[in-house]
């Protein structure tokens, strides 16, 4: 939440600059500044601050040198006052750059090893030019290593960090810079400051298990259910995979080249930046602040803070014992930071201390063709909650005298009996069929190749979950899976000029030549009514 402390410079830096798209443009730059330095909110190296001095500018320091500004100068340069960004560079690469003639450079002082390069808005384009991206890259990256000068008299404004790391919340203060009656008309809560006494969140948040797994077979919805997490821009979105690691979610060496020496620098991953994230809704800056505070005060804050919600989807495609590793303890609902057994640890990388904050909440996505939960890690079922997401047949609609929640229903009935519940269909690979060649369009690209995967390639089978088996009545024109051949004796002979030893009857199938090639007008709706309906001889 913004604090009015910190929003007013920032509310009125924006105002002044008075250029919606150069603030965003400004903002993106200040995000990618902060994913290459890769440092937290609160880092005593970072300080992003409007000016004190000078109205419509916004700096971003690196260990007390200017990495990146934007600011609407009153006079030439640019030649129409227009807003400018400065992008920090080293001098040896004004070679590189001086081909661009609309470039203006100024040293940031008479000394310094480096120069600002300076864009007009008019030439913003020029903030994507391939040399000028990698010398302002290479120069962040020196900038983090260096402790040449200091102390630093400006103040680090957090809200100006996480205006690029937040989209809503950007988007709220350049609102509000345009209209300062937002505030007064209370329609904008999230830059306003509440009264500590009003600051509560028990409507989702009291009802959540802080660990949670959507679980289901593919198609019913999970990933879905992850959109309203995402609405108020408190969330942060992973998709696990086999090769993820805990270097990746957590913290990790990385080898990064810099000066043209290979170093090697401790990376945070995205479960701790969103432990950062919940942190600083309760107002601390750092861990190391929630850590430093009494327990008390870290309860009762953590407790009334809005809630950060990590969203995984996948979550069963890592391997998530290895993934969350020493941290599995910490995920536990009293064991968090502002519970009533509280626990941290040392982090093997960095030697930070480290907790898991209670307002932040996980919340996974499983797909149960992957992996089945009797075969998840035994302590990981013991600290999450499970939410079983079934396909729903009636949320479909009747469609050209297709009963497509009928049709649902049988076909998972017969997976569920030939294989398992896990591997039924959802009704999500059927909400947007409104009309029979999107129904043929779905089952030739989605389904029919979804059942050759559950079965293996087994047609027979995929024929009884068709209802194409002989037994079933359709009439051959129907059926979607068809018989090619039967290889008998005799015509196994002319094959191969014998019988080869150990072979069974042998059956080959295609699929409907109409519906392979996109005829459907040949494909009579019957085709798809007898899935579900037996005929009446």
């Amino acid at each position: 939440m913004l604090t009015e402390t910190y929003q007013q410079p920032l509310l009125d830096s924006i105002r002044v600059i008075d250029h919606p798209e150069a603030v965003r443009r400004f903002f993106g730059l200040l995000k990618e500044l902060i994913d290459i330095v890769n440092l937290p909110n609160g880092d005593a190296r970072l300080v992003f601050s409007p000016s004190r001095r000078e109205k419509g500018v916004i700096s971003a320091d690196i260990n007390f040198f200017q990495a990146l500004r934007i600011q609407r100068p009153p006079h030439r340069r640019t030649g129409r006052g227009e807003v400018e960004y400065h992008l920090t560079v080293k001098k040896s690469c004004q070679e590189r750059l001086a081909s661009i003639e609309e470039l203006v450079f100024e040293p940031i002082t008479e000394k310094s090893d480096y120069v600002a390069v300076i864009i007009g808005q008019s030439n913003a384009h020029l903030l994507t030019h391939i040399t000028l991206r990698s010398c302002w890259e290479d120069c962040l990256l020196e900038l983090v290593e260096s402790n040449k000068r200091g102390p630093h008299s400006a103040r680090h404004n957090s809200d100006v960090y996480r205006a690029a790391e937040d989209e809503a919340l950007l988007s709220d203060l350049i609102r509000l810079a345009d209209d300062p009656t937002l505030a007064e008309r209370g329609q904008n809560g999230t830059t306003v400051e509440e009264p500590e006494a009003d600051y509560e969140t028990e409507s989702a948040s009291a009802q959540q298990p802080h660990n949670l797994i959507l679980f289901g077979p593919p198609g019913t919805g999970k990933t879905f259910a992850l959109q309203p997490y995402l609405q108020d821009g408190n969330a942060s979105l992973i998709t696990f995979h086999p090769s993820y690691s805990y270097e990746e979610f957590v913290e990790g060496i990385r080898p990064e080249v810099l000066g043209n020496q290979i170093t090697y620098r401790i990376r945070k991953g995205i479960f701790h930046k969103a432990c950062m994230s919940a942190i600083q809704l309760a107002g601390y800056g750092t861990l190391a602040d929630c850590l430093n505070d009494t327990p008390e005060n870290r309860h009762r804050r953590l407790r009334k803070a809005p809630a950060h919600y990590l969203l995984i989807d996948e979550v069963n495609r890592a391997n998530v014992a290895s993934v969350f590793g020493d941290l599995i303890t910490l995920l536990e609902a009293d064991k968090r930071l502002g519970a009533e057994n509280e626990l941290w640890l040392t982090l093997p990388y960095s030697q930070e201390r480290f907790g898991v904050p209670m307002n932040l909440f996980v919340v996974g996505t499983m797909n149960t063709t992957d992996r089945s939960i009797a075969l998840l890690d035994i302590a990981l079922r013991r600290r999450f909650s499970f939410r079983e997401m079934v396909p729903d047949p009636g949320v479909l609609p009747i469609i050209d005298g297709i009963d497509l929640p009928q049709l649902l229903r049988t076909i998972n009935e017969r997976i569920e009996y030939l294989l398992d519940r896990d591997h039924q269909i959802g009704h999500a690979y059927l909400t947007n069929v409104t009309n029979q060649a999107d129904l043929c369009d779905t089952f030739r690209d989605r389904i029919i190749p979804l059942l050759q995967e559950y079965f293996f390639n087994d047609w027979s089978k995929i024929q009884l979950v068709l209802g194409d088996n002989p037994s079933w009545g359709k009439d051959p024109e129907q059926r979607l899976i068809w018989v090619r051949k039967k290889y008998t004796a005799s015509a196994t002979t002319r094959l191969f000029g014998e019988i080869p030893e150990s072979v069974d009857e042998i059956v080959t199938y295609e699929i409907n030549p109409h519906l392979h090639r996109s005829e459907y007008d040949q494909l009579p709706v019957e085709t798809f009514i007898r899935i579900y309906q037996k005929p009446t001889l």
